[in-house]
């Protein structure tokens, strides 16, 4: 079967999960034997017409949408010079054009579209004109906070988005299948009336096994943590630290931070003397089993904001570490308290505080829960995952 994957980043580009797993998904599909391709986004202005070049015997079809700047660097740009950037790219008919070419051009049975803020919503628009099977899978909430952000305490969305939603529900109400990693995330989009056509399917993230014998090496003599994500306020990084701060003065501990952000530099300088803590700046994915799961006990997810299927979560119990985390979003779908993880209030100091103080006085479940995370984690195996794609 010919399939096409598309996704507004691919490597060498990335900001989360959802492109690791868009990646995983797409040298999936082609180990199985399928014929697939490619569209992304180029970095180059002067790529405004589509561009093919093969990455590991796989068609990548990049082209630069024609807008005011990059999706690349949107996080650098003005808030009033953002709105006008997400104007554009709602309608953006220079990328409508070209990835109907391209799948003219291709002619794919399939097409699996997930991120598109910064590739163009219209590219929905382009497949169905061709009348292409499209199952569309979800990662965040785009469709309704242009930002891709809803925040603990500030979930009322804001009267000027009402217009963005009523046109992306519009745009998004053709995809054939709409794939969601979580219940919850799912659920919100029906609060806000989407996806009444299409069919809807919860199908949990997937992930790529570690071999059978894959151990931890831990310092016994310190319970370690690990902190893995951007260095940004609403990831909850802020909060983790003045909590870790306190639980560090009466427990012998180790907190690794992995990742980069904006707040990096000023953290790295305001925690420069504390012992207890080791910034590792950003790990390639590949590489965090080995450099990072390895030495710790528990991996601390606490978020501010809602996301849909941390791929923290499934990285972890991949490696046999229970989750710490914040109960918001698609989290609780994933820790089962006291199973494979714990779970605390979002944004509450005292309840992280307390689940810490229980993890480091209960040790003797460690080895339990490591090894429910291992089994909940080939629930996820992403040849499971490709054989349920498949048959939708």
């Amino acid at each position: 079967m010919k399939i096409c994957l598309i996704n507004n980043l691919y490597k060498p580009y990335r900001r989360g999960g959802a492109e690791v797993v868009f990646s995983n998904i797409v040298k999936e599909l082609q180990k199985d034997g399928q014929d697939v391709f490619v569209i992304t986004i180029s970095a180059k202005p002067e790529k405004t017409n589509f561009f093919v070049a093969a990455m590991d015997n796989i068609r990548i079809y990049r082209f630069y949408p024609k807008n005011i700047f990059s999706f690349i660097d949107i996080n650098q740009q003005p808030v009033w010079k953002r709105a006008i950037w997400h104007i554009i790219d709602t309608f953006n008919i220079h990328s409508y054009r070209q990835v109907r070419k391209i799948l003219k051009k291709e002619k794919p049975d399939l097409v699996l579209s997930h991120n598109l803020k910064g590739l163009g919503y219209l590219t929905l628009a382009a497949i169905k004109s061709l009348k292409i099977k499209n199952i569309h899978t979800l990662h965040d909430v785009q469709l309704i906070n242009p930002s891709g952000l809803i925040i603990k305490d500030q979930e009322k969305i804001p009267w000027h988005y009402y217009g963005y939603m009523l046109i992306c529900r519009i745009i998004f109400d053709s995809p054939e299948t709409v794939i969601s990693p979580s219940k919850w995330l799912l659920n919100l989009y029906h609060q806000y009336g989407f996806f009444k056509k299409s069919k809807e399917i919860v199908l949990p993230n997937p992930i790529i096994l570690e071999p059978g014998d894959y151990k931890k090496v831990i310092n016994e003599q310190t319970i370690n943590y690990l902190f893995l994500g951007q260095l940004e306020k609403h990831k909850g990084i802020l909060l983790l630290l003045e909590v870790f701060e306190e639980f560090a003065k009466h427990n012998p501990c180790k907190l690794y931070i992995v990742g980069k952000g904006r707040l990096g530099k000023e953290l790295q300088e305001k925690y420069s003397q504390a012992a207890w803590l080791e910034f590792m700046g950003y790990i390639p994915s590949n590489m965090l089993s080995q450099q990072v799961f390895k030495k710790v006990h528990y991996a601390i997810l606490p978020s501010l904001c809602y996301e849909n299927s941390p791929t923290l979560i499934y990285d972890s119990f991949n490696c046999g570490t229970p989750v710490i985390a914040s109960a918001i979003g698609g989290s609780p779908e994933l820790v089962q308290e006291g199973v494979n993880g714990y779970l605390f209030e979002p944004g509450n100091k005292i309840s992280l505080l307390n689940k810490l103080n229980f993890s480091r006085q209960n040790m003797d479940r460690f080895t339990q829960m490591s090894e429910n995370a291992k089994i909940r984690a080939k629930e996820f195996d992403i040849k499971k995952y490709i054989y349920k794609l498949l048959q939708l």
